[in-house]
């Protein structure tokens, strides 16, 4: 029985140490610094691209 576990922790390890796929040196990736808050709000009231009331009317009582 504990040659069991025995070979079963072997191939355990093995796997564990061979099967990672990890390739290459390990490194830390540089992340760009965060942008900083926008010191001014967003203004509102005006829509983009501009609407037309003729464009919102249904077509419906256009005969």
């Amino acid at each position: 029985m504990i040659a069991i576990l025995n070979r079963a922790l072997g191939i355990t390890l093995l796997i564990a140490l061979f099967g990672c796929g990890v390739r290459g040196p390990l490194y830390l990736p540089t992340v760009p610094p965060v942008p900083p808050a926008p010191t001014e709000p967003e203004p509102k009231g005006t829509l983009y691209p501009p609407q037309n009331p003729a464009a919102t009317s249904s077509p419906s009582s256009a005969k």
